[in-house]
């Protein structure tokens, strides 16, 4: 990227209440991104950012709303954060995904506030069955997006390049490091959607936290919508229903309670999305279980499988003979892939039931979802691998 000439940015947009004159640079205030500077001194960054506070102050009713649902739902999610040792700059990042909507499917079947794919879910440890869908809850949602963006700074060594491959996939983006032999995002040359992507996440946190440093900007109806106090029982409230305050503080109780493990640095060259086991760790970590008691090949059916030698799983012993009560919770006939997950298991020692959420996995790869089975399989006694989520 070239060094900034003489002339600078120079946009008008009364008709949704936000100016810019020539002399753009004096005007904006430095900006950090999880305590990375943004290069503002850059003409084109400066243009970009601008670009994404006129986007986002389009519409200021929908702005507020947006206001409205981050005033409810940052309480619970920073605290999750915090414990994940995720920069609480991420708070903003659903926004920009799906407005904070639990209910947001995107074009590509993306679902929840965090825009998850089915089988990145799933990697990650959320349920998706008929009728449930842990992507819509904002919690166990936030949980997983949090192991996600662990696991892309580990690779990446970047809070901003994390935020990019969230986006985009970090294949992608290493795809375009090694190309371009350039690894701060603001000079990569990147998708539309990529390129504009933190500048998003941004514009959200400027207007919410520091709009009064752009009052030389912002219009006065804009300060007067970013500085009006927010209401449960206001009239502009979000039409979805929003989580009640006992709801909330029991949640943001069990979010900065709950202990979580050390994050691992992952240290190969792999390109995929979602770290994978490898077979050696999968045999490790996995137990094997037999089917005993099958039921139909459709969405929501319980099968039965018993272990077939003791192991560990999810920090528990478990014994040869235990059962698994596993749900049909996906096929997929374009993979051909199955989706079984178990969320209990029954000790015969112990006659006693343990919730312990457990998918069967490929045992060569590590990946949730398995071949599709035949039933000269199934009658033959089906043995699979089975890992704690």
């Amino acid at each position: 990227m070239s060094a900034p000439t003489s002339s600078q940015v120079s946009v008008t947009t009364s008709t949704i209440g936000i100016s810019f004159e020539p002399n753009l640079k004096p005007l904006l205030p430095p900006v950090y991104f999880c305590g990375e500077s943004v290069p503002l001194h850059e003409e084109t960054v400066a243009r970009r950012l601008v670009s994404a506070l006129v986007v986002n102050t389009n519409q200021n009713q929908a702005l507020f709303r947006i206001r409205q649902r981050a005033a409810s739902f940052f309480p619970i999610i920073e605290p999750i954060l915090a414990r994940h040792r995720i920069p609480s700059d991420f708070k903003y990042l659903p926004l920009v995904e799906s407005a904070l909507t639990g209910f947001a499917v995107s074009p590509k079947g993306a679902v929840g506030y965090w825009q998850f794919m089915p089988a990145t879910a799933r990697e990650l440890g959320l349920s998706i069955r008929p009728g449930y869908d842990e992507r819509r809850n904002l919690v166990k949602s936030t949980e997983a997006a949090c192991r996600y963006l662990n696991y892309l700074y580990n690779r990446l060594g970047s809070w901003t390049l994390a935020a990019a491959a969230y986006n985009n996939g970090i294949g992608a983006l290493l795809g375009n490091i090694r190309r371009q032999q350039q690894r701060d995002y603001y000079y990569l040359r990147l998708n539309a959607e990529t390129g504009k992507y933190l500048y998003r996440i941004l514009a959200f946190k400027e207007l919410f936290s520091n709009y009064r440093c752009y009052e030389g900007l912002l219009s006065a109806q804009m300060i007067a919508y970013l500085s009006q106090p927010l209401s449960p029982d206001s009239d502009e409230a979000d039409d979805e229903v929003l989580l009640p305050e006992v709801v909330m503080n029991e949640a943001t109780q069990v979010a900065v309670n709950t202990p979580v493990a050390e994050s691992q640095t992952v240290v190969n060259d792999r390109i995929d999305d979602i770290p994978l086991p490898n077979a050696a760790d999968v045999f490790l970590s996995g137990i094997k279980a037999q089917l005993s008691e099958s039921a139909s090949l459709q969405r929501g059916q319980v099968w039965v499988f018993h272990l077939t030698r003791d192991g560990i799983a999810g920090g528990k012993d478990v014994d040869e003979g235990d059962v698994l009560y596993a749900v049909v919770e996906d096929i997929d006939t374009k993979s051909g892939k199955l989706f079984l997950r178990a969320d209990k298991l029954y000790s015969a020692d112990e006659k006693h039931t343990y919730n312990l959420a457990l998918a069967a996995v490929d045992a060569s790869t590590g990946r949730i979802g398995i071949k599709l089975p035949d039933m000269d399989q199934v009658k033959s006694g089906w043995i699979l691998t089975w890992r704690a989520l």
